[in-house]
């Protein structure tokens, strides 16, 4: 969810939440209400803890989850990074093919990446991936430093497999309708209990309505933010690939010599 979007919708419900209150104390129950604080306090206190609770539960479990997206995202570049660096150990020709395949590969991820907010991935990514474990795992070693470069090859494909998986499955891990109608039910009976409180200042109360309003937007919006790992202002950007294709072609460009080579400079963190 966009910061624009976020902000819209919490000044539109903080907004609703105070044209609520207005209109429940016309209703002139300001009297009857005052003398049933010792009973609504107690049930206030009850539905906020629950809430917060649960709130609190689904914001923990989106920031993991999220957090998990961001480490797949950095391994899958790193193994992609080692098989590109083991295929030294390969004939030329089949070296030059790998470590192509693996900077086709990563520029491919970089390009699909728009994709992943839209829950889709790019069949060309999936065919170069496929055309890479071939690569691998059908070739014949016939040199010791081939059988040693392919045996190590083979796990760090895997973790890539692994990773690669992981990262379309988080496309899909967000949060059921059934919980945000769950979430949004608890929102609206959290802010409804403030009304049964009548306050001699209704200013006072307006500023209340408004706070309690305002603090479970934003814990929704954290969640909203942090469900979807690949959309959004806060996302999982694909940093870690850029950083690998900078470095494969620096060393395709330098030919192999570290006194030609140039430095890097890697991104920030996801």
């Amino acid at each position: 969810m966009t910061l624009g979007l976020s902000l819209a919708l919490t000044v539109l419900t903080v907004l609703i939440s105070i044209a609520g209150l207005l209109v429940f104390r016309r209703l002139g129950v300001n009297e009857d209400l005052r003398t049933q604080h010792e009973i609504t306090d107690p049930y206030s206190q009850f539905v906020g803890m629950l809430f917060a609770v649960l709130l609190g539960f689904m914001v923990a479990d989106a920031m993991q989850r999220f957090s998990l997206a961001r480490q797949t995202v950095e391994q899958e570049a790193s193994s992609l990074a080692n098989v590109y660096r083991l295929a030294d150990g390969l004939p030329d020709s089949k070296r030059r093919k790998v470590q192509d395949l693996c900077l086709e590969y990563a520029e491919e991820v970089i390009q699909a990446w728009p994709m992943l907010a839209k829950k889709k991935t790019a069949a060309q990514t999936w065919n170069t991936y496929r055309v890479l474990w071939k690569e691998c795992t059908c070739y014949e070693p016939v040199t010791a430093r081939q059988v040693n470069a392919q045996a190590a090859i083979l796990p760090c494909m895997s973790t890539l497999g692994d990773c690669r998986r992981l990262r379309v499955d988080a496309m899909h891990n967000g949060m059921s309708p059934i919980l945000w109608c769950i979430l949004a039910v608890g929102g609206v009976a959290t802010i409804l209990f403030t009304y049964f409180f009548s306050a001699p200042n209704i200013y006072v109360q307006i500023v209340m309505v408004a706070i309690v309003s305002l603090v479970i937007c934003l814990n929704v919006f954290l969640l909203a933010t942090f469900d979807d790992p690949f959309s959004g202002d806060v996302m999982v950007m694909p940093t870690a690939f850029e950083t690998q294709v900078k470095l494969f072609r620096q060393e395709k460009d330098s030919a192999y010599n570290p006194a030609t080579a140039a430095p890097i400079e890697h991104e920030g963190p996801n």
